[in-house]
């Protein structure tokens, strides 16, 4: 026989759906009656909500135990004025490279920002930012992000064996990136930066299909190749009616230290060529630099800032961010 209580609540939670788990606030069981807490964002979500809410009941119902079951919304208060996520089909053009020095630019510009690292399988924040801490956990149970020169931030990265792989298939890949914004206690913030993977899989549908995304930021290298990707990436949004700010050509060209010329060394112009394909901004061009690479690959990306060229890149495209 089941007992009240917390085995009781297990098996209950057990039976839900995996939208529907993400809902529960609180469960309390008194006696033969429930009382069950749902979250929503507002009153017209909630409403939005309604079938998930008639699940919980019918399930618990199931059960042939409580004589009282009640199911009431609780509104959140949204943590995030905006949720940006920069997004690339193509593996190895920068996204993550960006997405910190996006979000130290926002920083720089007076905003109050979050960094989440989106990338499960292969997590690259906390080697950007040199982060080897664990984050604590509050008395709600909640993580609490890493705060690193006043950035929030979180990743998969600070929670796992670095040197191990991630074999996991698609219901644990969902249930970890959900995770990773319910369940981490961040403070009220101008700005969450989202670093997607590449690819169009269930790391980025769960997150498009959870969040309210504000607009994405698409980057890409001129290479034909990666713009072939990139395009599979803006149709994405596309398809889920989520905007998209700009796009920002990486690795753009390099110029010599002697004769000052720019050389294009994965072509030229395939930024805007994705501008005009798909009528939307091209916010800047960030080129090869050896600034980048080594501070990165050091963990001291805001010393980019130190370079006046670079500094007013990264600057330009936060700002145009901005006025979105």
């Amino acid at each position: 026989m089941i007992t009240i209580g917390k085995k009781l609540k297990d098996k209950i939670i057990e039976t839900f759906s995996n939208e529907l788990r993400i809902l529960i606030d609180n469960i309390i069981i008194k006696e033969k009656k429930i009382f069950v807490t749902l979250k929503a964002e507002n009153i017209d979500q909630a409403k939005e909500l309604e079938p998930l809410k008639i699940e919980c009941e019918q399930k618990i119902s199931n059960f042939n135990f409580f004589e009282d079951i009640n199911i009431s919304f609780t509104t959140i208060k949204k943590k995030f004025s905006k949720v940006i996520v920069v997004s690339s089909c193509k593996g190895g053009v920068g996204k993550s490279t960006l997405s910190v020095n996006i979000a130290l630019s926002l920083q720089k510009l007076g905003k109050k920002v979050g960094l989440l690292d989106g990338d499960i399988y292969g997590p690259s924040i906390p080697k950007l930012l040199n982060i080897n801490t664990k984050p604590d956990v509050n008395d709600k149970k909640k993580i609490i992000p890493i705060n690193h020169k006043g950035i929030e931030v979180i990743s998969i990265g600070f929670l796992i064996d670095e040197k191990k792989p991630l074999v996991w298939r698609g219901p644990m890949l969902q249930s970890a990136i959900m995770q990773l914004i319910n369940d981490v206690a961040w403070n009220s913030l101008d700005y969450l930066v989202i670093d997607f993977p590449p690819g169009t899989g269930d790391t980025q549908l769960t997150i498009m299909q959870k969040i309210k995304i504000d607009y994405a930021l698409i980057v890409t290298t001129p290479q034909e190749i990666a713009l072939a990707d990139t395009r599979k990436g803006i149709n994405m949004f596309n398809t889920f009616n989520i905007p998209i700010a700009g796009i920002v050509e990486n690795m753009s060209y390099f110029v010599c230290d002697n004769c000052g010329t720019k050389h294009f060394l994965f072509g030229e112009n395939g930024g805007e060529k994705l501008s005009k394909e798909f009528n939307i901004k091209l916010l800047g061009k960030i080129p090869f630099h050896s600034t980048i690479s080594k501070n990165c690959d050091s963990g001291t990306p805001e010393l980019i800032y130190n370079n006046s060229d670079l500094n007013k890149i990264y600057l330009n495209i936060s700002k145009s961010l901005i006025k979105q």
